[in-house]
């Protein structure tokens, strides 16, 4: 039997699949385990089934209830395997993308600007960001998409902005050097994002009473372990394709 996250609606079929949507996403956000929304939706179904009640008319508003199935819930652990390899592997790919440009362009140095340090610190702060207030950046961003999508546009343009204002050089580095260190934290990264991956710390698929969870094995979830490299040669094959095109 597939158990994968997406399938939850086999859990219900006799209640609205959109209050269903709802109910499990307020839950995602309240960071409720799969087992424990699948014990909710099995009981939500048994209702629904036997009494011929709609679930709004049962339990009500869906997110609303959803708060109340999720009072006293203790959030799980923070996987800082994960944690680490996504630092790891974000300082891992502007490291080597700086490096090489600087090797093919900059005559082998790399010239370390208060730009430079500023684009870096926001990307980190964006980071930590994520990781530790993930529930409420999802949260925000799934009510208010197009406003975060804006606040997205901005953070990026400040980030460009500040290579231009600061553009002060306060070391020269080797561009081998910058661009070995790159490649070394990119392999650090995925080393620890695959095995956090392989201790199954990322797989919370919703599941029913009785059945097991098993682990994501679609190419998708593969590809993410290998995220930063993939964005790393994808952004130098553009960063190249487009200064020859300007040239």
């Amino acid at each position: 039997m597939n158990t994968t996250s997406n399938d939850y609606l086999r859990l219900a079929p006799s209640v609205n699949p959109a209050w269903v949507e709802d109910f499990v996403l307020e839950l995602r956000l309240l960071d409720v385990p799969g087992t424990r929304i699948g014990d909710a939706l099995a009981l939500v179904e048994s209702h629904v089934a036997e009494s011929g009640e709609t679930a709004q008319d049962a339990f009500g508003d869906a997110r609303e209830y959803a708060k109340a199935s999720a009072r006293g819930q203790v959030p799980d652990a923070l996987d800082f395997s994960w944690i680490l390899g996504s630092v790891f592997g974000l300082v891992g790919m502007l490291l080597t993308i700086f490096g090489v440009q600087a090797w093919v362009f900059d005559g082998g140095v790399f010239e370390l600007s208060v730009g430079t340090l500023v684009l870096v610190a926001m990307v980190l702060a964006a980071v930590a960001l994520l990781h530790f207030r993930s529930t409420q950046v999802l949260r925000f961003a799934v009510r208010h998409t197009w406003f975060a999508v804006a606040i997205f546009a901005l953070w990026s343009g400040a980030i460009l902005g500040a290579l231009l204002l600061f553009p002060a050089i306060v070391a020269e580095i080797p561009a081998a050097i910058v661009a070995a260190l790159g490649v070394a934290a990119l392999t650090l990264g995925s080393v620890l994002e695959w095995r956090s991956k392989s201790a199954q710390q990322l797989d919370d698929p919703i599941v029913g009473p009785g059945e097991q969870p098993k682990p994501s094995t679609t190419w998708f979830a593969r590809v993410m372990v290998l995220q930063f490299p993939i964005l790393t040669v994808v952004m130098l094959a553009f960063g190249l394709l487009l200064t020859n095109a300007i040239a």
